[in-house]
């Protein structure tokens, strides 16, 4: 579809001038043939775009994404229309509390894996979010950046690697959006989790971001020590003005052979995620996507070897992205996954034996040798689902 006219627009013309005179956008949409009852909701997004940010490539690189994602009919929003591709488990770092954290050959996904994963979410995905290890030591992130300029890419990323040159390199491409891991408001707290000199790393990574125009976010995974640091208003405005535009939050889940206990959030600490979580996106303050569900469905996650996860931190899996047909096998996936009940949201803080023993019966494997600690310790699962039930009882009031 031919945009240029719209680039030219949101780039020519104020926020205000074109929210004020809708018909301006209206008028071009309509002479792309685009019907008049789909025209709202298309400005809306496109009115997004410009106050996301003011570099012409980032703008191309999400107006041609919203086209893509329409002309797909793609509706899936949050959780389900999004995937995780771990492309590689490499990475310099050894955070305390990486869900990835496991023992092991460093491994890149096979090419013809990613690819195929590539072709389905082209027609079935929103969002795309590339992890690791670290994805950005992967020169694909930037190669299939380059071949999909209508899809846009999110990269969890430590922010080690953004060195002056590879920011350039983002810098031209625009649909790549970092997404920094920040798990604390000094280099004291921040570095207890990723390791000495983690934090001026990541400020040298975001001085760089701006020096060259690429929009930024940041993620934090939330324990039961930063809770209180990384939710507070000053650390979300300390990164707004820094130049954040977007923020996600993950709540720590104690995967791995050596889980950190006393990170597990307490009762009052998930209820304090969620309420905090509610309120920035209500405020508006940074853009933060909505994830809360009655119950959850989970988040693919393609792991470097293809297997097809539904959670980040719950390491089974029965299918594969080679089997033939991804999106018959990320169906299945959803059937068994929904077909175990469980209290609340999460299923792994609610009841993780029990999601793994149904999930068994149902064919689903653990894809490591290692064994994964809060599935068979009494203590940990105890922990997790008591601490859970807590926030049960006090969300209901």
């Amino acid at each position: 579809m031919e945009i240029d006219e719209l680039l030219k627009i949101i780039n020519s013309y104020s926020y205000q001038s074109l929210k004020d005179n809708p018909e301006i956008i209206s008028t071009e949409l309509t002479r792309l043939n685009i019907p008049y009852a789909d025209h709202q909701n298309l400005i809306k997004k496109i009115l997004k775009i410009i106050t996301i940010s003011k570099n012409p490539k980032l703008r191309e690189s999400y107006l041609r994404s919203y086209f893509r994602i329409y002309k797909e009919g793609i509706e899936l929003d949050g959780r389900p229309g999004s995937i995780i591709i771990e492309i590689t488990t490499r990475c310099p770092k050894h955070c305390r509390h990486c869900y990835s954290n496991f023992p092991g050959n460093k491994v890149d996904m096979p090419n013809e894996i990613l690819d195929s994963i590539l072709r389905y979410a082209r027609k079935n995905c929103k969002h795309v979010f590339f992890t690791g290890g670290e994805p950005t030591l992967d020169p694909r992130v930037l190669e299939t950046a380059n071949e999909n300029q209508d899809m846009l890419f999110f990269v969890f990323t430590n922010g080690s690697t953004m060195c002056q040159n590879y920011v350039k390199q983002l810098s031209s491409l625009g649909n790549i959006i970092p997404m920094i891991g920040i798990d604390g408001g000094s280099a004291y707290a921040h570095d207890y989790f990723r390791g000495d000199g983690s934090y001026n790393e990541v400020m040298s990574a975001i001085d760089i971001l701006n020096q060259y125009n690429v929009p930024w976010g940041y993620s934090s995974l939330v324990t039961e020590q930063n809770i209180h640091d990384v939710l507070s208003s000053n650390f979300i405005k300390d990164k707004i003005k820094r130049g954040a535009f977007i923020a996600r939050y993950l709540e720590y889940i104690p995967v791995g052979p050596k889980p950190l206990k006393d990170s597990i959030l307490s009762g009052e600490s998930y209820y304090l995620l969620e309420k905090r979580k509610k309120e920035i996106i209500n405020s508006g303050i940074i853009y933060m996507q909505e994830t809360v569900q009655k119950k959850c469905t989970g988040l693919l996650f393609f792991t470097s070897l293809g297997h097809i996860k539904n959670c980040f931190a719950f390491h089974y899996a029965k299918y594969h992205a080679s089997d033939g047909n991804i999106k018959k096998s990320v169906k299945k996936i959803y059937n068994d996954w929904t077909s175990f009940t469980w209290p609340g949201e999460c299923p792994i803080y609610s009841d993780p034996f029990g999601l793994k023993n149904h999930l068994e019966t149902l064919g689903w494997k653990k894809i490591y040798a290692v064994d994964e600690q809060y599935l068979i310790d009494p203590e940990i699962y105890r922990k997790l689902r008591n601490n859970y039930r807590r926030f049960l009882k006090l969300k209901a009031k």
